[in-house]
Order: structure tokens, then C-alpha cells, then sequence
């Protein structure tokens, strides 16, 4: 299956016991294997089918044949760097730098500025090759900050709202709730525990 870009914390039911792994692509990325318009599959996943071509049924057949994790773990990465277009850099990866590097603190505006864009085309780029709007995808790389920061320093208050990049501590609260349903000190306690527990 192939995931979208999520909007909200997900658990993925597992049907079977076993070994699995999964990849994860950089924003941007998945355009230098497939011609795709990502903001079809936002929110959720998809199987082989919505694939112009059934190539995905001969990577399941080859990663099947094998039984050992760690050999169709390298298939599988074989067969996407066999696949990997590279394509020069682009004006939208330095949108996508820019919002990086500010930890998604970055207005639209400035943004589109700073690429010599319209606000409007940059938003469509980012629905086409992110699957979010341009405001969302901040948004988003704004509270996965603020989680790596709670993680990194579990004992400091998750309050310190401007430090993680909010305006002030509800709307810290709010986008947690709406995007990890939790709170900050939920999510920090979440993260406590499990390092305990290894």
C-alpha cells in the first residue's frame, strides 16, 4: 500500500504477525519515481491499482520469493534506486528548503516571495508534489519541530510554546490535539515511557 500524506496521527492495523518495514519519502521526492498528483491520495492509502502500470505486483513477487527480512529490505531498495529519476533542483525544492529551515515558521507570502512565485501557484505545486496546501505542509513540519524538540528534552516544559514555534500555548495545544490527538504533555509522557521501557 502507498500512504498520502496524513493530516492526522494514524495506526495502521497489522493483520498478520511478522517482520515489516516501511519507506518514507521526503516531501517532494516521490515525483522522481512516478508522475503522481499527490493531493488525490491525501489522507489516505493506496494499493498497486492506482498506478498508471502493475509495476508494484513484480516488487511484491520479488520481495516474496526471499524470506530473509534483511534481503528483501535491500530488494525493495534496489528496485526503487533502479527506478529513481534524478531531476535538477527547482524552485520548489528551495520552497521546501526555505520550510525546513525556518522549522515551518514561514508565512505563504514570504515564501512565494522568496521563490519569485504567486502565492496561488506555489499552493497548487505543494497540493501536486506534497498533497497539502502550502499553509498545511508548514504547518505540519511546525509541530513535527515541536515533537523532536519534547523529545530531545522530555523534562522541560512543553510550554515554552515560542520555543517550539507557536504563537502562544493554545495554539500548541490545538494543533496537537487536531493533528496527534494529544496533548503536548501526553505526547511528551508517551515518549518518557517508551524510553523507559526499552
Amino acid at each position: 500500500m502507498v500512504g498520502g500524506a496524513q493530516t492526522q496521527t494514524r495506526d495502521i492495523q497489522i493483520l498478520e504477525a511478522g517482520e515489516y518495514f516501511g519507506i518514507r519519502f521526503y516531501s517532494g521526492s516521490l515525483r522522481h519515481l512516478f508522475k503522481l498528483d499527490l493531493s488525490e491520495i491525501t489522507d489516505r492509502f493506496v494499493g498497486n491499482d492506482y498506478f498508471p502500470c502493475q509495476i508494484f505486483n513484480d516488487l511484491y513477487h520479488l520481495i516474496y520469493k526471499e524470506s530473509n527480512y534483511c534481503k528483501r529490505v535491500n530488494i525493495c531498495e534496489s528496485w526503487l534506486l533502479q527506478r529513481y529519476k534524478p531531476q535538477p533542483k527547482s524552485r520548489f525544492d528551495q520552497a521546501l528548503h526555505l520550510v525546513y529551515q525556518s522549522s515551518g515558521n514561514i508565512r505563504v507570502n514570504e515564501l512565494a516571495n522568496n521563490v519569485a512565485w504567486s502565492s496561488r501557484h506555489l499552493n497548487r505545486l505543494f497540493q501536486i508534489y506534497t498533497g497539502l496546501n502550502t499553509k498545511t505542509f508548514a504547518k505540519i513540519i511546525r509541530l513535527q519541530q515541536a515533537c523532536k524538540l519534547l523529545y530531545m528534552a522530555p523534562h522541560k516544559s512543553p510550554n515554552s510554546n515560542v520555543e517550539l514555534g507557536f504563537f502562544d500555548q493554545s495554539h500548541l495545544i490545538k494543533d496537537f490535539r487536531k493533528h496527534l490527538l494529544s496533548k503536548p504533555t501526553d505526547f511528551s509522557n508517551r515518549f518518557m515511557s517508551d524510553f523507559y521501557n526499552q
